[in-house]
């Protein structure tokens, strides 16, 4: 009698071994990118009331908030790879600003925050630097 694995259980063994590593690997990957995009959301929602101080720091008015200090920070400390748009817009006596970020687990959709207080899951095609309020 001879004792150890034919080559077929091998084959077997190291197949079943490669199908869990590939079922493992894409659930981990959709968790990094879930964890991703509550960074992206959590750093647009600071924003707002961070806009809220700018806005009473600065003659009432928002102009220049989306390069301040305070927008810069919570767009370094998004993850790298990140796409997101701050605008400001002063159309028709309406003073405001509005941020937005491509998400990671759904590429097609973007979060938005404005100094209206909305935060919002819009299209990503939506998140330009046209955009004055979230849809």
């Amino acid at each position: 009698m001879n004792k150890g694995f034919i080559l077929i259980e091998l084959i077997v063994v190291i197949a079943i071994i490669a199908i869990l590593y590939g079922i493992i690997l894409f659930s981990v990957t959709l968790y990094i990118n879930r964890g991703k995009d509550a960074n992206v959301s959590g750093n647009l929602a600071v924003l707002i009331p961070a806009g809220e101080v700018y806005y009473n720091a600065y003659p009432n008015k928002y102009q220049g908030f989306c390069s301040s200090t305070v927008a810069n920070n919570a767009f370094l400390q998004m993850p790298p790879g990140t796409i997101h748009n701050c605008a400001e817009n002063y159309a028709n006596d309406y003073q405001g600003w509005v941020a937005c970020a491509r998400e990671f687990t759904t590429p097609s959709n973007a979060y938005c925050v404005d100094s209206r207080g909305m935060k919002k899951e819009i299209l990503n095609s939506l998140c330009t630097s046209s955009l004055t309020q979230c849809p």
